[in-house]
């Protein structure tokens, strides 16, 4: 019940305190709070913090000129500008460099796209193009962009790319598109064939099912994206195109329906330009279609999808109004709501459609009345549903859907309202939603949300809250005072704690609206003084929400006494009242501060306890309730802080300082670290007030405890707690101090630092050092503050008129915003210098003189100084720039452009001075004096683990380190995007927000700066750091090995293709270990580092060169620890899941190619080169690929001939077998000819008799086997077809049998009777061929005469062919084949395997009958047995023999119907209960297809003799319903006849469930479409058949004379001798049948049981 409620209220609290531990600057690495966004609440998008931009208002900021230089005629070339840039201090700086950006990412993609250098060219300007997006937005020209969109799209549609590229490509191609208002049609066009033939090939091409190509998990979802981008920029003819081209697609019956409805649902256009209206053209057919089923079918979600999209992209232009009540019935079945007490479900099956849809559909139908009434309606009826207590399945799908419909109205509103003109149709203000419509819809929603806001479900409460929100935004005046009616008689109620909360977590969600309504802002000092005893100790839960609520109240209202004015002229009553009213604001900032400590005093301080190690973080150590607890008290004491004026904030710092002062907490608490952090935030926050108030003080108290015990400081080796806590304190105050520090008595702060390290106490000096970290970061570091929600210099009002009052909520533009900046200048950096050269320097001379043996330092002082050094790299990194001049830079691997930039890393200051260490750059001379440190100490003290740990963290701040942590970052900026969506404006302009929004996404614009490494140079400092790593992350310690593989690992991520330098250095390491039982610890180390982290493992990289070493070394691994197998296991899982097919042979990317040539023509000559030294380079490049195809098509006939190899020898683990196994199963490719020896490998594990995963792993590398030799199906093209086939209006075919399609249905007359008419027949296997028309062109098998023969065997079988033959051929081999095959196989259940027939069906379809004398014997015992798993095995085998027989000779055909025939007879008398499952599958495989070739099988299925018992009856009617209703064919309506025909003969027989079954089945399929010929009966008829026997049963109808159920037919017996127990059995089959046809029926309706309706009344 509670959890909600934490959830709740830490998210809301979450984005302030968030920026409160990035301020409190040491507090973030020291004890640094990390508490993790739950993934399942909400999907964080990225683009709301770059997005919320409008480009009018960004050109119109003072900055462009003041700050950018930038002319508006200028700034008006590019296409979006991220606004916060202008404001940043070194913002002049920005133009120079993303002007030099750009200019290299052109160049580099444009050659890297020529040259072909994909990898590692193309991946890294691609990186660098996200990078320059996330810090400059789409700083480019128009002509710019549209190059680079056409560049992407030729990519990503180049036949010969590979997958893996594509789905990277597509990403950035989203990015580019995203804006769709940028560019317009007219500017840009693209080809949406293209785009089909690439989506048919990444999600249609049965190589991937064959296992012949793997494709990343990502691409599907990705391409997706790209066509949801792309189609507003189809040409105008497309839609009849595509309409064309899919149409014949669409057959209800075949799985083609569903690919159809998916290529128009994510294909056609729906964004036109004003007057094109190409949707009329599919919108009543493909409507009409959709309505014609019942059902939930498998291609709904697709056409709501596109339904729901045609009514979003054309507000207004659409007439909803005479389908709206359709579709609320059709939505309102699909929720399958439970009915009556028993709750019974009304819809069989349990698909779902799309929720989304569900809700955006209605909202943007909202402008007919009729929808409007129909959504009243809907709200009514489900109302009952959404009590609390009322829970079930179908919970949260009705929840989901309805929740999101208010959202969805306030996007129209805001779509109509407030949307910028661009090139997309404006909504017709004829269909704008009025206010009073708005209201209406309010109204009739409000009841279900002040039930739902109660609910106990996590996602239900969250969902309804910000419902509530948006509903609040719309119409406040009907939803705030609700919720504030809910919530003061819950503040008085001790024994509703739900209640309370709810309530609260619903105010605080609406926060913003309560200061829209009347009166609404005389509520907030009694809610501010009424919630205060909700900060309880003893109630963590409570005082959470209540933290929430008043961190969100407080942050719009500035705690600013005005009673003065309240004497001014210009008052309104209201006003004059807030005025007085505000004299109490210093009252409860007190009160809340005085809650705040006392609830810290009365938290359990455990100085024995979990808190009191020193192992482990602060955070690690912290509860979830604690976590939660100082979370919540943080952002509270902030936003107090920071938003009351200076009196009051005098008055609470001197009660903060005067707790601090006159008590010490542990600094290894949370309450500790708490409350230090209260006080850096006031530091940072408030300066002008706290440098008297908090900082002097605290450092005045420093010195005089320091000078104190200055002596037992030099010789204690005990903690002073009053000590250590005034140095938490005072570490928290620096960090956050800026120039403050300077103003101070800074010598005397020094003299204390001096004393402060001559400490003998370890736990005391690891906090002293943190002093000197705190001190740099405070003087370093750049930040805003004025962090105020109200600034009069932004309201354009005069400063004698100003009025906090009035300015309560106010949301201001972002062009008004005026930030200051603590930027350090000279003065700081000379004392952050001096700080070094005091200390930082002689500690590292001691350092180099322990290295050298000199003079060196046992543990305790080694470690002591390792430490200092650490914190002094921690604080001054920001003034360390990293060695990335291009000759440092040193490149992974050989390429034919330069991949990386002159000025790769972003600018963070002002003013480039570099801090030096004594004289030499920072980064490499620390490196230079640490290095023979690690070195003394690995040969010397190896198990010195704690300062090696320190050296390592040294080393990865080293690398990337800049000031900010990447983790701090991207917390914040989570924490700001969840805020932005609870706390913002949702309706309205985007830029108009709080100015606490703002402020914070100007400072996250900076931050966000600091971190990005993604694509940074392998320097040379960089490689010898991570061979440092390396070292250490395969030593002999574990705590060392972790930290040194997650740090490599971090380095691996930043640097593209890096790992290239070091395969080779951890490869040696694995196998150095492999001899020695003593490096057991080395071997485990190397198999991590091979494992990899989140960036990838090694053996799922794309280069040829990496793979050929991993595996063999991999495979020589013969440890059995449990190490090495779960690293095995992670390998195997994370090749399964991850592993992409990496091209071999590379190819030139001809339109890409074309558009690279014209994006570098337009680039200077003199940087690029003339167009004859362009030609000529691409010339010697291009010979230099076919050079590197040769040499990757060598390393992998390499590394496939030593893993067959090692697979032969069986010599090895198991483990390392069936691994070898695996990673063959992925070297079966198309491109490169496979090897005989691969196939005997898959052939001979297949019949393993020693290994059951063996065989497991054999089987789908087989299909890819027969794949490859598969011979190739010669195909006629039928022509015309589509001229013949009758159209309705708009041009939509006639669907169903009709004249110009009869010659593809099921004639019995109409059979070959002969060889000639056999071979000469076209077969249509394909079910959709000719149901809605036929293509231009189709494309069909020809004939078996012109098929390629399979010739003589084995003579004329190629090598690989010849190793599959001999193998089946040899009886021993078979016959342990059939051994394991039908025998108990736990993993299936005894189920039916489908890879085992689909195997078989290759071989025969393959080698037609040659299989068949070695099969038969086996065949004829297993369908003589009984037991159900030689059952299987045989309907496994009889399937794929029957499939694959499909293209046979006549002769060989007639041969094997002749042998098979006998054996299925035979099977199917001996059918038991657990067998029956196993003939039901293959019935449906063996008879799929066209009927024609089946009609052997049909006849066998159509034999049900009278002399069957009723289970024989009754399975064969099984296997005969499966063999055509499992798969539904329309062509086969003779058949079908012909089994209604069977039923009607046994209606009456004892067996009747499963003849009402099969009688369901039959009528399920009847559909009747809009285009559905009349002319010719389709399928029978549920009607006819229920007419038929109405006069059969209607004697029942007769009076029961109210006797029982056997004197009522003995009754009927005596008037109607012989028809009363035949009716009575009819009857009940009629019911069963009916009862399942409404449950199962595609399309069911009334009007299909309106039998008799002038009888109907004796149904009564």
């Amino acid at each position: 019940m509670d959890e909600s409620i934490d959830l709740l209220a830490f998210k809301i609290c979450h984005f302030l305190v968030l920026r409160v531990i990035l301020w409190c600057g040491p507090f973030c690495r020291g004890g640094k709070m990390e508490i993790n966004l739950p993934d399942t609440e909400f999907q964080l998008d990225v683009e709301d913090l770059d997005e919320a931009e409008n480009e009018e208002e960004d050109l119109e900021h003072p900055g462009i000129c003041g700050h950018a230089g930038l002319s508006r005629k200028f700034a008006h070339h590019y296409q979006q500008q991220l606004s916060a840039n202008f404001l940043l201090p070194y913002s002049a700086q920005l133009d120079a460099e993303s002007s030099l950006w750009m200019q290299e990412i052109k160049e580099g993609l444009a050659k890297s796209v020529i040259l072909g250098d994909f990898r590692p060219g193309l991946i890294i300007w691609s990186t660098r193009l996200e990078q320059y997006m996330r810090l400059f937005g789409r700083k480019f020209t128009k002509e710019d962009h549209i190059q680079l969109v056409k560049l992407y799209f030729e990519l990503v549609t180049d036949a010969n790319m590979e997958v893996s590229l594509i789905s990277r490509m597509c990403q950035i191609l989203c990015d580019l598109l995203r804006k769709t208002e940028l560019i317009s049609p007219t500017d840009l066009q693209l080809s949406w064939r293209k785009l089909y033939e690439t989506y048919e090939r990444i999600q249609y091409d049965r190589d991937q099912w064959h296992g012949l190509l793997q494709v990343p998990d990502s691409l599907g979802t990705n391409f997706t994206l790209v066509l949801n981008c792309c189609r507003c920029y189809f040409p105008q003819d497309a839609t009849r195109e595509m309409l064309d081209t899919w149409r014949p697609l669409l057959c209800p019956h075949a799985p083609s329906m569903k690919k159809g409805i998916r290529y128009f649902a994510h294909f056609l256009p729906t964004v036109m330009a004003p007057g094109e209206e190409h949707w009329r053209l599919w919108f009543d057919e493909f409507l009409g279609l959709w309505l014609s089923f019942a059902s939930v079918t498998s291609w709904e979600n697709d056409i709501i999808s596109l339904f729901c999209r045609l009514a979003l992209d054309n507000l207004g232009r659409v007439d909803w109004t005479p389908y709206i009540s359709v579709i609320f019935t059709k939505f309102l079945r699909n929720l399958r709501l439970p009915v009556g007490k028993k709750r019974v479900k009304l819809t069989g099956e349990k698909k779902s459609f799309d929720i989304a849809s569900a809700a955006i559909w209605p909202a943007c139908m909202l402008h007919e009345d009729l929808c409007l009434t129909a959504l009243e309606d809907l709200f009514k009826a489900v109302e009952l549903y959404f009590h609390p207590s009322n829970y079930g399945d179908w919970t949260a799908k009705l929840s989901s859907m309805l929740m999101k419909i208010p959202q969805c109205i306030v996007g129209r509103v805001n779509l109509e309202r407030y949307k910028k003109p661009s090139w997309l149709p404006a909504v017709p203000v004829t269909a704008h939603l009025s206010d009073d419509r708005i209201r209406r819809f309010a109204l009739a929603m409000k009841p279900i949300l002040l039930l739902n806001m109660y609910s106990k479900h996590i996602g239900m409460r969250l969902e309804t809250l910000f419902a509530l929100k948006n509903l609040a935004e719309l119409v406040p005046d009907l939803i705030v005072p609700e919720l504030l009616e809910r919530l003061y008689p819950a503040l008085d109620s001790l024994t509703e704690p739900h209640r309370l909360t709810a309530s609260m977590s619903a105010v605080t969600i609406c926060m913003r609206s309560l200061f829209s309504i009347e009166q609404g802002r005389s509520h907030v000092l009694p809610l501010l003084m009424a919630v205060l005893p909700g900060i309880d100790s003893n109630d963590y839960r409570k005082s959470t929400c209540t933290f929430s609520f008043l961190t969100c109240l407080v942050s719009m209202v500035p705690l600013e006494d005005c009673s003065d004015s309240a004497d001014r002229t210009d008052l309104s009553e209201e006003e004059r009242s807030l005025c007085h009213a505000s004299a109490g604001f210093e009252e409860f900032a007190l009160q809340c501060f005085d809650r705040c400590l006392m609830y810290i005093s009365n938290s359990t301080n455990d100085l024995h306890g979990r808190h009191d190690s020193v192992s482990r973080d602060i955070n690690e150590r912290m509860t979830r309730e604690e976590k939660f607890t100082r979370l919540g008290m943080s952002s509270l004491v902030a936003t107090i802080i920071y938003q009351c004026s200076d009196q009051i904030c005098a008055s609470v710092l001197q009660q903060l300082y005067s707790f601090v002062s006159s008590r010490y907490l542990s600094y290894n608490h949370y309450t500790g670290a708490a409350v230090a952090s209260f006080c850096a935030m006031a530091v940072r926050l408030r300066p002008a007030v706290a440098e008297k108030v908090i900082f002097e003080p605290i450092l005045k108290l420093l010195r005089d405890r320091v000078r104190i015990a200055a002596k037992d400081l030099a010789v204690n080796e005990e903690m002073d707690e009053e000590i250590a806590w005034t140095v938490k304190l005072a570490a928290e105050v620096l960090g956050s101090s800026g120039r403050i520090v300077l103003n101070s008595q800074r010598s005397s702060l020094v003299q204390c630092m001096e004393t402060l390290l001559l400490t003998k106490c370890s736990l005391l000096y690891k906090l002293v050092v943190v002093l000197f970290r705190s001190c740099l970061r405070g003087l370093l570091l750049t930040f805003p503050t004025n962090m105020r929600s109200v600034n009069s210099e932004e309201l354009d009002v005069a400063p004698d008129e100003f009025l906090p009052i009035r300015h309560w909520c106010q949301s201001i533009p972002q062009r008004s915003l005026k930030v200051e900046w603590y930027v350090p200048n000279d003065a700081e950096v000379d004392f952050a210098e001096e700080l070094i050269r005091q200390f930082l320097e002689p500690a590292l001379e001691i350092l180099r003189f322990h290295a050298d043996g000199s003079q060196p330092l046992d543990r305790k002082e080694l470690e002591r100084t390792l430490l200092l050094v650490e914190m002094f790299v921690a604080g001054a990194a920001i003034r360390f720039p990293f060695d990335s001049a291009t000759v440092n830079q040193i490149l992974p691997c050989e390429t034919a452009v330069k991949i990386y930039s002159i000025s790769p890393d972003p600018i963070i200051c002002t003013s480039e001075r570099e801090i030096l260490i004594a004289g030499r750059p920072a980064r490499q001379y620390l490196f230079d004096v640490i290095q023979p440190v690690l070195r003394k100490i690995s040969l010397d003290d190896e198990d010195d683990v704690k300062s090696i740990k320190i050296i390592l963290r040294i080393f990865r701040s080293l690398m990337f380190f800049r000031g900010l942590e990447n983790e701090e970052v991207q917390s914040r900026i989570k924490g700001h995007i969840v805020t932005g969506k609870q706390l913002g404006r949702n309706l309205g302009f985007r830029n108009e927000q709080l100015r606490l929004l703002l402020f914070e996404r100007l400072a996250i614009q900076h931050l966000r700066r600091h971190y990005d490494h993604r694509g940074s140079p392998l320097t040379k400092l960089r490689l010898a750091v991570l061979m440092e790593m390396i070292q250490l992350a395969t030593g002999p310690y574990r705590d060392i090995r972790i930290l040194g593989q997650n740090y490599f690992t971090d380095g691996m991520n930043n640097i593209r293709f890096a790992y290239r330098a070091f395969v080779d250095e951890i490869l040696n390491k694995l196998d150095q270990s492999l001899g020695d039982v003593e490096q057991k610890a080395q071997m485990k180390g190397s198999l991590y580092l091979i494992l990899g982290g989140r960036g990838g493992s090694l053996v799922n990289k794309h280069d040829w060169h990496t793979l050929a070493k991993c595996f063999p070394a991999l495979l020589k691994v013969a440890s059995d620890s449990r190490t090495a197998t779960a690293i095995f296991d992670k390998l195997a899982e994370r090749m399964d899941r991850n592993f992409s097919t990496t091209m071999i042979c590379i190819h030139a990317a001809e339109g890409a190619s074309r558009v690279a040539d014209e994006m570098l023509n337009l680039l200077d000559p003199a940087v690029i080169g003339s167009t004859d030294e362009r030609s000529a380079q691409r010339v010697v490049v291009w010979n230099k690929r076919l050079e590197e195809s040769a040499e990757n098509e060598r390393l992998f006939l390499s590394l496939s001939h030593s893993l067959i190899d090692f697979v032969r020898e069986r010599i090895t683990k198991p483990k390392n077998f069936h691994f070898a196994l695996f990673v063959l199963s992925f070297l079966v490719r198309r491109d490169v000819a496979l090897s005989v020896d691969l196939a005997n490998v898959f052939m001979d594990n297949w019949a393993n008799t020693s290994s059951d995963k063996a065989r497991a792993l054999a089987k789908h590398p087989i299909l890819s086997v027969m794949r490859c030799i598969k011979r190739p199906i010669i195909r006629t093209t039928l022509n015309g077809l589509d001229k013949n086939v009758p159209k309705e209006s708009m041009g939509a075919p006639q669907a169903g049998i009709r004249s110009d399609n009869l010659w593809l249905c099921f004639d019995e007359n109409q059979l070959p009777r002969n060889e000639k008419e056999y071979e000469s027949t076209i077969f249509v296997d394909k079910a959709h061929h000719g149901y809605y028309g036929f293509p231009e062109s189709l494309r069909v098998a020809s004939p078996v005469k012109d098929q390629v023969v399979a010739g003589d065997m084995p003579s004329s079988l190629s090598s690989v062919e010849r190793a599959v033959y001999d193998k089946m051929m040899e009886e021993a081999y078979v016959e342990i084949l059939i051994r394991l095959m039908s025998v108990e196989d736990s993993k299936q259940h005894g189920k039916f395997d489908q890879f085992t027939y689909w195997i078989f069906r290759t071989l025969f379809r393959h080698f037609e009958d040659a299989f068949l004398p070695i099969f038969l014997p086996h065949l004829t015992r297993l369908v003589s047995s009984k037991d159900e798993h030689q059952h299987r095995c045989a309907a496994e085998i009889l399937s794929g023999i029957v499939r694959g027989s499909k293209r046979w000779p006549y002769k060989k055909l007639l041969h094997m119907w002749d042998v098979v025939t006998p054996l299925l007879k035979t099977a199917l008398a001996n059918l038991s209960t657990e067998s029956l499952a196993d003939w039901g599958v293959f019935a449906q495989f063996a008879n799929e297809g066209d009927a024609r070739r089946n009609f052997p099988l049909i006849k066998i299925f159509f034999e049900l003799p009278r002399t069957d018992t009723s289970f024989q009856s009754s399975s064969r009617l099984y296997v005969l319903q499966s063999a055509f209703f499992g798969s539904f064919d329309w062509r086969r309506k003779e058949l079908h006849t012909k089994i209604l025909d069977l039923m009607k003969d046994r209606i009456e027989e004892p067996y009747r469930d499963r003849v009402a079954w099969t009688l369901s089945n039959l009528f399920r399929n009847e559909i009747h479409l809009p285009t559905t010929n009349q002319s010719i009966q389709q399928t029978p008829r549920l009607v006819d058949f229920l007419t038929e026997y109405y006069d059969k049963i209607k004697a029942l109808l007769l009076p029961p004379n109210h006797l029982n159920h056997l004197n009522h037919l003995n009754y009927l017996n005596h008037l109607i001798p012989g028809q009363g127990e035949p009716a009575m059995a009819i009857f009940k089959t009629l019911v069963k049948m009916i009862s399942q046809t409404v449950i199962l029926s595609l399309s069911f309706g009334p009007p299909q049981l309106q039998v008799r309706p002038s009888s109907s009344s004796s149904f009564h």
